[in-house]
């Protein structure tokens, strides 16, 4: 009886979720402006809102009554300096398409090129910043008064926004977006991204090539010019592939409107208002998670995910660790024979679970990677059903558990410079810590049961930590004998490192 309460109460919450948000999403649509973006915004938030909002505001089409163009007109007058008519040859008055901040007229240049000018609707800058004062004042309301906002990094995810939206509205930055992937892809075939005209662009107006094909999701007109679907689809996770782990940086904004198609196939990117960027740190650090998960290591996972910034510093990382430690017992035994989109769905689901119970919060960059790679697995098995999504990104996940292409001499290295930087900082951080003491400013944090285990593990880890120490020296042997040429000298001095490495594992 109780399990069937439970069950009924669940599913009324749900019910009440979806209700709510899909008020919100219709009121979003009615209203356009911010409210748009917020709740494009808060669909890559799984660190926020229930599921029945993830899946509500994700349907949430960017698609708005345009201005009228005597207001079009007056906009890009005012940011050239001149008539519409001596900026371009041609302007259709009549919009290709509107979205919130913007939308898109038809052109020719006076050179005969046929281009695409983006203008921002006008006095969308005010009515952003009036938007955005009420969002962090109502923000602060829910960081003070409720066990979200205490567990949650509101700040962080207001900044984020108003950094996210302040980034769409500079139309500068988005030009140079577009520039930086047509580089990208220059030498593909199949990826073509417009040339921007930078003359042509203010940081109200954006003027790009024109383009022409059929919508991605258009499948049926795919099918009548013998466009073949599955290879779309592969091509399209491929580029993705490139753009995340190669490039490290990507298009966050794939949906059906901005992703067009002719034969051969012929893959048109357009709107790059919104992306993401991985850093070389923050590859470093997915690769250490990947690894932990391969080890079914908890602990190297957690620690990873606080490097790249789920978790904040000073949070007990033991509960997250025995989550992350059934999320590895329940699907330890899955492999990329027998995992489906159930399983992902399913892994998915649990991840969200334990990501709105734990002191997580998702980063933008990867908040906007979730929701860039759920929308392209919508779209690659929207154009081919027995798409095998894991295949496809199996060469690329491996590879990023691979050094970046170094030699296991450079990682030694490597890795020997940062010992050898943390040796030379610690006399400076003993003084520093030492000078604090001598004015009452040290703090310490005193953790009763850290230092109870800490007691009953002394004994047997006085054994490890001598062999640790002679591990690091060794280790700076071999650098040190590498560095000068002595390479026989240096393998005798790893052979032994390896004997200790063997010793402590065994212990």
């Amino acid at each position: 009886m109780r399990r069937a309460g439970v069950t009924i109460a669940r599913q009324r919450m749900s019910a009440r979720h979806r209700r709510r948000a899909i008020q919100f999403r219709e009121t979003a649509i009615n209203m356009g402006g911010v409210l748009i973006k917020l709740g494009q915004f808060f669909s890559t938030r799984v660190d926020v809102m229930p599921k029945e909002y993830i899946e509500e505001l994700a349907r949430l089409q960017d698609t708005v009554p345009s201005v009228p163009f005597a207001q079009i007109k007056e906009l890009i007058e005012a940011e050239f300096g001149r008539p519409l008519e001596q900026v371009f040859a041609e302007f259709n008055p009549t919009p290709q398409a509107a979205a919130s901040l913007a939308q898109v007229h038809l052109a020719k240049l006076r050179s005969g090129e046929k281009v695409a000018v983006k203008v921002q609707r006008p006095d969308i800058g005010n009515l952003a910043y009036i938007d955005l004062a009420t969002f962090a004042y109502l923000m602060q309301g829910v960081e003070r008064f409720t066990s979200f906002g205490k567990r949650a990094d509101i700040p962080m995810i207001v900044e984020e926004f108003i950094r996210t939206l302040g980034d769409e509205l500079d139309f500068y930055r988005e030009a140079w977006n577009a520039i930086r992937f047509r580089e990208m892809f220059s030498d593909s075939k199949i990826i073509f991204i417009p040339k921007v005209y930078l003359e042509y662009t203010t940081t109200k107006v954006l003027t790009l090539e024109a383009i022409e094909g059929y919508k991605i999701s258009d499948y049926e007109s795919l099918e009548k010019v013998g466009i073949d679907r599955h290879e779309v689809a592969s091509e399209i996770v491929q580029s993705y592939m490139k753009q995340v782990l190669d490039e490290g940086f990507f298009h966050a904004d794939p949906h059906p409107g901005n992703l067009f198609v002719v034969a051969g196939p012929e893959i048109t990117f357009v709107d790059f208002g919104m992306v993401g960027e991985i850093t070389p740190i923050m590859k470093l650090s997915l690769r250490e998670a990947i690894i932990s998960i391969a080890k079914k290591d908890p602990h190297g996972f957690v620690i990873a995910f606080q490097k790249l910034g789920f978790i904040k510093n000073g949070i007990d990382l033991r509960p997250i660790e025995r989550a992350v430690q059934w999320l590895f017992d329940q699907y330890g035994s899955v492999t990329t024979r027998d995992i489906n989109l159930e399983n992902l769905a399913s892994i998915e689901e649990d991840m969200r679970e334990i990501i709105r119970q734990q002191p997580i919060t998702v980063p933008s960059q990867f908040a906007f990677l979730g929701r860039a790679l759920s929308t392209l697995l919508g779209l690659a098995t929207g154009l081919d059903p027995k798409f095998d999504f894991v295949a496809a990104t199996k060469p690329y996940v491996e590879n990023l558990t691979k050094f970046g292409g170094q030699g296991w001499q450079q990682l030694v290295m490597d890795e020997g410079k940062q010992l050898l930087m943390t040796a030379y900082k610690l006399p400076q951080q003993m003084a520093d810590i030492l000078e604090k003491a001598q004015k009452g400013e040290l703090r310490v944090k005193v953790d009763a049961i850290g230092i109870t285990n800490a007691i009953d593990r002394g004994n047997r880890g006085r054994s490890a930590s001598a062999r640790a120490m002679a591990l690091g020296f060794l280790a700076l042997a071999v650098i040190a004998l590498l560095y000068l040429g002595f390479d026989r000298e240096a393998y005798f001095f790893g052979a032994l490192a390896a004997v200790v490495v063997i010793g402590l594992l065994r212990r």
